[in-house]
C-alpha cells in the first residue's frame, strides 16, 4: 500500500479529474505530450493459487527522444489532476510511482516515428540459473530469508520490508531432475512454503504476498472512485 496525499484522495475521489502518467526512460522523461498510449498488465494472483511469480508487461507508445539504449529502464509515475476548459491543468496531485520495467522489443513507425515498446518489470530476470561457480553445496540448506535476499541481489532489486517469510522451510541445494534450477523455480518454491506469491511492487522491490492478506475490505462493493456502495445503509459484502 502506498501512502498518498490528502490532495490525491480528493481528486481520485472526484468524477472530474483525470489520470496523467509520465515515464523516465534512459534519464529522459516523457510527459502528456511524449506518450502515445500505455498499458500495464499481469496478474498477482491466478484462480488464487499460490507459488505463483508474476511478472507485469508495459505496452508503451511513446514519441522517442534521442537514442533510447537496449534494455533501458523505464520508471513509470502517474498522477490526478484536474483542468480547465482550456485543457490547462488547475490542480494535481504528487506524482506516484507505478512500476520499473526494461525494455525487451521496441518498433518504430516509419512513418508517424512513433516507438512501440513491450517492456516487463525485473521478475523477468529471475529467469537465469541460480548457481553458479561462486556457490558451494556448504551453503545449503538455506534458510528461506538469507535465499531471497540472495536472488534480490542477482535480480539487483531490494526484498520489500513487509515480505515475511517462515524459518520453517529451508531451501536445499537447487539441482532438480533437469539440472539447475532458475531463480524464479526457487522463489516459486519459496512461495509455496509461505501460502503466497511474488511481485515486484510499484516501487520495484521484491515482495511476497501471502494469500491470506487480501484485507477484508476488498470484500465490498465500492464505486468506481472508491465510494461505498450502501443498501438502506447497510455496506455491502460480497462472499465467496
Amino acid at each position: 500500500m502506498q501512502t498518498t496525499s490528502a490532495i490525491y484522495k480528493s481528486l481520485l475521489h472526484n468524477p472530474l479529474a483525470e489520470k496523467e502518467i509520465k515515464a523516465v526512460i534512459a534519464g529522459a522523461t516523457y510527459g502528456h505530450d511524449k506518450i502515445v498510449s500505455a498499458r500495464v498488465s499481469g496478474a498477482l494472483f491466478e484462480s488464487f493459487s499460490i507459488g505463483n511469480t508474476a511478472s507485469r508487461e508495459l505496452d508503451i507508445e511513446i514519441v522517442p527522444q534521442g537514442t533510447i539504449p537496449r534494455q533501458a529502464k523505464i520508471q513509470l509515475y502517474l498522477r490526478m489532476v484536474l483542468r480547465d476548459d482550456t485543457g490547462a491543468v488547475t490542480q494535481s496531485s504528487e506524482w506516484i510511482p507505478k512500476g520499473e520495467f526494461f525494455f525487451s522489443t521496441r518498433s518504430t513507425d516509419k512513418a508517424t516515428g512513433w516507438m512501440t515498446v513491450t517492456a516487463f518489470d525485473a521478475m523477468l530476470k529471475s529467469e537465469e540459473d541460480w548457481i553458479n561457480e561462486s556457490y558451494s553445496e556448504t551453503n545449503f540448506p538455506m534458510a528461506a530469508s538469507a535465499a531471497v535476499a540472495d536472488i534480490a541481489q542477482r535480480m539487483g532489486v531490494e526484498v520489500d520490508s513487509r515480505t515475511s517469510l517462515s524459518t520453517a522451510f529451508t531451501v536445499a541445494y537447487p539441482i532438480g531432475d533437469s539440472g539447475s534450477k532458475t531463480m524464479r523455480e526457487v522463489l516459486a518454491e519459496i512461495a509455496v512454503a509461505n501460502a503466497g506469491n511474488w511481485i515486484i511492487t510499484d516501487a520495484g522491490k521484491l515482495l511476497l504476498v501471502p494469500l491470506n492478506s487480501i484485507p477484508a475490505e476488498t470484500n465490498y462493493l465500492v464505486t468506481e472512485y472508491g465510494y461505498a456502495i450502501t443498501f438502506c445503509g447497510t455496506r455491502i459484502l460480497i462472499n465467496g
